[in-house]
């Protein structure tokens, strides 16, 4: 009797732990079978989130002199200016403006005025001066097309020219986009005036989460 009851709890405590087991080979599989899906996703992001957070000056400079990254970024800034000029869509924002020939230089502090080259259109947002009082009005308009478009690149700067037009009013502009320091000028003729600005070039809207000057 001593030794069939020492059998039957022996054959209970064993069929006790095979059924134990099987939760924890249950368990075990789901816990292997969520690691390709848990970790799956940080692997695919890491790329992306170490090249948002990585500036071109960082690998290539490690083991350049100060001179040298100084003059390496001075030729990433040009580049930049000319990838940004050869996309012919970006926005001019002006500083100062001028009545040509011989106006006064008025500084400009409101960031809600600009000058957009676009794909497809030209938006006009620009203070202006007009007559022997210079006084000061404002242009706001869209212009659907572009005409005699021209963009050449120099030794230190692009000159962009080309046309547009309001209804039965033509406009002529002409860009002139250093690569060295980012001043950008722009002549722009109407059918009443003749303007200066002097200001930069950047491809984000004023407000833009995004927005950040070149420099």
């Amino acid at each position: 009797m001593k030794f069939s009851l020492s059998f039957g709890a022996a054959l209970l405590f064993a069929a006790g732990a095979v059924f134990a087991q099987n939760p924890q080979i249950a368990i075990g599989t789901a816990a292997v079978d969520s690691v390709p899906q848990t970790t799956i996703v940080p692997v695919q992001q890491a790329p992306v989130h170490i090249t948002e957070h990585t500036t071109v000056y960082e690998e290539p400079t490690r083991h350049m002199t100060r001179p040298e990254r100084r003059a390496y970024r001075a030729r990433v800034y040009a580049a930049r200016i000319d990838s940004l000029v050869q996309s012919r869509n970006y926005l001019f924002y002006p500083n100062s403006m001028q009545q040509r020939p011989k106006g006064l230089i008025r500084s400009i502090y409101a960031d809600y005025f600009f000058f957009g080259l676009l794909v497809d259109r030209v938006e006009v947002h620009l203070p202006v001066e007009t007559g022997a009082t210079q006084y000061v009005g404002m242009l706001n308009f869209d212009a659907p097309s572009i005409r005699d478009y021209r963009a050449v690149r120099g030794a230190s700067a692009w000159q962009v020219s080309f046309g547009f037009v309001d209804g039965a009013e033509e406009y002529r502009a002409e860009l002139t986009v250093s690569t060295v320091t980012g001043e950008t000028v722009l002549m722009l003729d109407t059918p009443e005036t003749s303007m200066r600005y002097a200001g930069w070039l950047w491809n984000k809207r004023m407000g833009d989460p995004k927005f950040r000057r070149l420099d």
